[in-house]
């Protein structure tokens, strides 16, 4: 039992290891690097596919990767978006699988492609080679800690042999009580991981550009990635192609906007959870009256048993604007004596 565990040392590995670090290499710029596993989370619709397909494009023109050492799993996709994806993906020589549509039987389940992963670093030729799993929650039950222990288990071996793992997931629909994603799947999953990313979209579907600032969970690189990525949304004059080739990178410069945006969101999420029913009190008086209120006449309108059927109290109101202010919230002062005034605005 001894010499088992001594010949599982990695004192003849030692300097296989330290020549493959030194050729690590940035597969995202600043954000993800190879022999790495990596999660990158948003919520659904926010453009997690255009964000990686976009960077990946952008990494294989510049030299930082070989688009042949891609591999790419869509497990998320129905037919027309596994074509609209796969010509990409061809354009670029990479090799984009869609296991529903595997011509090889024995490549048909995530089981099987787990298996051929374990066979492709067996035989030695996982280095350099960059797999992204299109969604995470179709290779293991994100909320099963034991299936998905396993799952990541051949991610890390995968990793550890030069290779680099880019898993893709989602987020719950509600935010947190503060406001902030939350990742859907177990907690563990953090510490399994080399980087966790989350993508929080600042903009809705109808703006021109979709804005994401990339929220840093877990980064072991030795400078933490700051920042955050636009790209132009698919609209009548946007094609799914031009929407992924727009992806920009944004500097920690160009996001402080996102990060006031972000708190207007956050802050927005916090009263609507916190002070539900204040809130909804506020948005029915102010916004359908169309008018501006004093804190006082607010105040008296808590009294009326049809407007406040939900005996929302002056403290929780108070806090409740308070949260709003400069959101969905304008307040104004008057000429007279410089008294509050405050206007529902639509966010």
């Amino acid at each position: 039992a001894l010499s088992r565990l001594k010949s599982a040392s990695i004192n003849d590995q030692i300097e296989e290891m330290k020549e493959r670090l030194e050729k690590e290499r940035d597969v995202v710029p600043g954000m993800i690097t190879t022999g790495t596993v990596t999660l990158v989370y948003a919520p659904p619709g926010a453009g997690k596919t255009v964000w990686i397909l976009g960077s990946l494009f952008q990494s294989i023109r510049n030299n930082l990767i070989k688009g042949s050492d891609v591999i790419y799993f869509n497990e998320d996709d129905g037919v027309k978006g596994i074509i609209q994806k796969g010509e990409m993906g061809r354009l670029h020589d990479m090799t984009m699988v869609s296991l529903a549509l595997s011509k090889d039987p024995s490549l048909r389940t995530t089981d099987d492609a787990l298996r051929l992963l374990n066979a492709i670093r067996e035989e030695g030729e996982a280095d350099g080679k960059i797999v992204i799993c299109d969604t995470l929650k179709k290779f293991a039950p994100v909320l099963n800690k034991g299936d998905m222990r396993e799952v990541l288990h051949v991610f890390r071996e995968f990793a550890a042999a030069g290779g680099t793992v880019i898993l893709l997931g989602h987020c719950n629909k509600h935010r947190s009580m503060d406001g902030r994603l939350i990742y859907e799947g177990v907690g563990d999953l953090k510490s399994d991981v080399d980087n966790m990313f989350g993508l929080d979209p600042v903009n809705d579907k109808y703006a021109t550009f979709q804005e994401l600032l990339v929220i840093n969970e877990k980064d072991r690189s030795q400078i933490s990635f700051e920042g955050g990525f636009k790209y132009k949304q698919t609209s009548e004059v946007v094609n799914y192609k031009q929407s992924v080739d727009s992806v920009e990178f944004m500097s920690p410069d160009d996001i402080s906007e996102l990060k006031a945006k972000q708190t207007q969101q956050i802050n927005i999420a916090k009263a609507q959870s916190k002070y539900e029913d204040e809130y909804f009190f506020l948005s029915d008086v102010m916004w359908k009256s169309g008018k501006t209120w004093t804190m006082r006449q607010l105040k008296d309108l808590l009294r009326d048993e049809e407007i406040n059927p939900n005996e929302c109290t002056y403290k929780k109101l108070r806090s409740c604007i308070e949260l709003l202010r400069g959101n969905n919230i304008k307040v104004i002062r008057s000429a007279a004596h410089g008294a509050k005034i405050f206007e529902w605005q639509e966010m």
